[in-house]
């Protein structure tokens, strides 16, 4: 065999390095470009995969026990609901629990992702550096969220049908309109974030402002008809509505003339594809030649506060008997000496009053927001659930007199318990993270005469601090609603700070031990069975024993009991268990987050 039939043998040829053909690897790369950068996403997901799979399992469990089976003892079965053709309460709100919670997921993965892509961690201008286009790279991040609604709504539907609460086979289509649902509501979300420059609260704005409103008020628990008309609107207006009346009809068969699902379908389809086109322009723009020209959220605010700083320091520069005060000059810090002084430098008030600052330089509605939430609760069950319940016997409840109670009498005190917890909770929790781990604030802290005993008492007094607020508004609220007398509202509030400073201790805590905040989603994994089943809706004695026992080992269980006996004026030997309870929460609580404090910044 001659030389030139061995080098012409392709099997004996020196192989070609890929790395050589670039051009060809850009053009294949840039041909699939959004399916690469879903996989990158999907990939990214991975660190967070076990609590989205088992908040999939999880949620429709705990939703039929707590809705379904729980409320829908007061609600009642069988006739109220067969006009819309579910044999029971628990299958008229399957589909629209289904929804809901995807659009819930929606709310996260196109708020904070986004963010950190742009601002935190850039990663779309890593993503910008390789043959990925600006419109390939927002459509690979939507397509991955599709990818986690769509298990998530296959897992959920699964769990539906083990329950019964789908009583069709085009149940299973159930999967495309949530997702549908879940698009619809996300990407206009994603587009408006994908705007931002910088985050001042937009993503707190977002889910109480958006997200909760379109899911209290768009029939999930009830019929939107038991709503007054103007409330009904909303409903109109909400993709969640239409997602859980489509739902519906999917799972049940719900009576609807062909015109109305055709609008269901349309309404969602076309705010999915002009949200999602207004997206790809928007990444385009910004991360494309031409950059984004629109304002810098908060720039106008910025540069009024820096005016009146400049006033203020010229006021002072040439107040009259006063010499301009030297700029160079360092304050004296005052040390402590002795046992402990590494853990406590008697400064806490330094550590709340930057807290204070950071609230008053960010926006106020941002704080004033978190009043908005168990009104909101308080308005959506009131209206929609109370018609449907002729009263809450108090034996029941376990309160002593007898008679019956309206339902919102009965909710009332313990969704401020729920608001206090959440007050807490959102203070302790993400704010904490942000500080610990974004922005690495604490670390700066740790750095001066602060110990830890500072750092952490001062975040937990400003946990208190808004925590207070909160339940001070929600307290007018019912006072205005003659939900409970003034005496007992002094009372319930001084209680709310108590039940807030046990959470946001405990809180604190919890969160010194995340590194991800995706890693976030099992606290909410933990909030959401505290608050469906405490006894905030429902009473417990519709569960069997077992059951009960465990419901009164959580933490908001007594916070609710604690709130009614003050509402209702029943105390008992059980009332200073509650009181207990906390204490110990307190105690434990400020005692591991002094620790974690010196364990991660102090040697």
């Amino acid at each position: 065999m001659s030389t030139d039939r061995l080098t012409a043998d392709p099997e004996l040829q020196q192989p070609v390095s890929q790395a050589a053909d670039k051009q060809t690897m850009a053009g294949r790369a840039r041909r699939f470009g959004a399916l690469h950068q879903a996989e990158r996403t999907l990939r990214s997901m991975r660190a967070y995969g076990t609590v989205i799979l088992f908040s999939s399992v999880s949620q429709p469990i705990m939703y039929i026990l707590a809705m379904g089976l729980g409320l829908g003892v007061l609600v009642g079965e069988g006739g109220d609901f067969a006009e819309y053709g579910a044999s029971s309460y628990l299958m008229y709100i399957a589909p629209a629990i289904l929804a809901s919670t995807v659009a819930m997921a929606a709310g996260i993965e196109f708020t904070f992702p986004v963010m950190e892509g742009f601002k935190w961690r850039r990663l779309y201008y890593g993503a910008q550096a390789s043959p990925l286009s600006p419109g390939q790279i927002a459509s690979g991040h939507i397509l991955a969220v599709s990818v986690r609604f769509g298990i998530h709504a296959a897992i959920f539907t699964v769990v539906l049908y083990l329950f019964g609460a789908i009583s069709s086979p085009l149940g299973v289509l159930m999967i495309a309109s949530a997702m549908l649902g879940g698009l619809a509501i996300g990407l206009p979300i994603m587009a408006y974030v994908s705007t931002l420059r910088d985050e001042k609260g937009q993503m707190s704005l977002i889910q109480r402002f958006v997200i909760m409103p379109l899911f209290l008020f768009s029939g999930t628990f009830y019929p939107l008809t038991n709503l007054p008309g103007f409330l009904q609107v909303l409903g109109w207006f909400s993709p969640i509505w239409h997602a859980n009346e489509l739902g519906r009809v999917l799972a049940f068969g719900q009576p609807s003339p062909a015109w109305l699902i055709l609008l269901h379908v349309l309404y969602l389809l076309g705010i999915t594809v002009a949200a999602w086109l207004a997206t790809v322009r928007i990444f385009t723009r910004r991360l494309g030649l031409e950059e984004w020209r629109g304002r810098t959220p908060g720039a106008k605010a910025d540069a009024k506060r820096q005016e009146r700083l400049a006033v203020k320091d010229a006021a002072d520069s040439t107040a009259p008997g006063g010499a301009a005060p030297d700029s160079t000059a360092l304050p004296r810090i005052a040390f402590r000496r002795g046992f402990g002084a590494n853990y406590y430098s008697g400064n806490i008030r330094a550590v709340f009053g930057r807290g204070l600052t950071a609230i008053r330089n960010n926006r106020g509605v941002i704080f004033l927001s978190g009043l908005l939430e168990p009104v909101l609760f308080l308005t959506s069950f009131g209206l929609g659930i109370s018609p449907m319940i002729a009263g809450v016997d108090a034996e029941q409840v376990g309160l002593r007199g007898g008679g019956t109670i309206s339902y919102a009498a009965f909710i009332a005190p313990a969704l401020l318990a729920v608001s206090a917890m959440n007050g807490a909770i959102f203070d302790s929790t993400w704010n904490v993270f942000f500080k610990l781990k974004i922005t690495k604030l604490y670390r700066t802290m740790m750095s001066t005469s602060l110990g830890p005993v500072d750092v952490a008492v001062g975040e937990i007094c400003l946990a208190l601090f808004r925590g207070g607020i909160y339940a001070l508004g929600f307290i007018g609220v019912l006072l205005v609603g003659g939900l409970i007398d003034p005496l007992a509202a002094v009372l319930m509030w001084f209680t709310a700070l108590f039940v807030a400073l046990g959470f946001a201790s405990v809180g604190m805590a919890v969160t010194s031990f995340m590194t991800r905040f995706q890693q976030m989603d099992w606290m909410m994994m933990v909030l959401m069975p505290m608050f469906l089943f405490s006894a905030t809706l429902f009473p417990i004695s519709v569960y069997p024993a077992g059951v009960q026992a465990f419901i009164q080992a959580l933490p908001l269980w007594h916070a609710v009991e604690l709130m009614r006996d003050i509402a209702f004026w029943d105390f008992s030997g059980l009332t200073l268990v509650h009181i207990g309870y906390y204490l110990v929460m307190i105690v434990v609580g400020l005692a591991l987050t002094t620790y974690r404090m010196k364990k991660l910044f102090l040697r």
